[in-house]
């Protein structure tokens, strides 16, 4: 049987310390299902959901627990399982800048998402005073692995930019 788990962290780190950690996981079987760590200078702040054989889990914790420089706190979590065969639809709208494209694919590569269409548009818009801009707006239809949820993927999507904003749609 699994455990699957979320671990919040802050503290004094360095990348090293995020591969010790994963190196941990790893030996045991575990895996880090979605993880947002962000770095500024030597300080971190990081959320990991985790899944690993239950017998594992107590010395996982433990690892992340008890390193010296970070306050952790450790929440039990569901898998949140969905058919494998569900195709979910999204739009994203966002100001139009270099590499648009190259982030949207990134961050669902990082997730194992298998991306069936995506169809991306610009729209010039000519603004009062001179002032002009370029909307980007992306339908993308994707296939999601059972545990990842829609809802993660638009919440990481919208952390690309301040004005990108994700609709889930039906």
């Amino acid at each position: 049987m699994n455990s699957t788990f979320i671990v919040n962290f802050v503290g004094k780190a360095t990348p090293a310390t995020i591969k010790q950690l994963a190196a941990i996981t790893h030996e045991n079987d575990g895996k880090w299902l979605i993880s947002k760590v962000n770095f500024i200078e030597d300080q971190v702040a990081a959320v990991i959901k985790i899944e690993l054989p239950s017998d594992n889990a107590q010395l996982v914790k433990d690892a992340f627990s008890s390193h010296p420089d970070l306050l952790v706190q450790i929440t039990e979590s569901d898998l949140y399982s969905h058919s494998a065969d569900t195709i979910y639809q999204l739009r994203l709208d966002s100001n139009d800048r270099a590499g648009i494209v190259n982030e949207i694919t990134h961050v669902l590569d990082g997730q194992g998402i298998s991306i069936l269409d995506m169809d991306c548009q610009r729209v010039f818009i000519a603004g009062g005073g001179g002032v002009s801009s370029s909307l980007f707006t992306a339908n993308i239809a994707m296939r999601l692995p059972t545990e990842v949820l829609i809802d993660d993927v638009a919440k990481e999507l919208e952390a690309l930019s301040e004005d990108t904003r994700v609709m889930v749609e039906a």
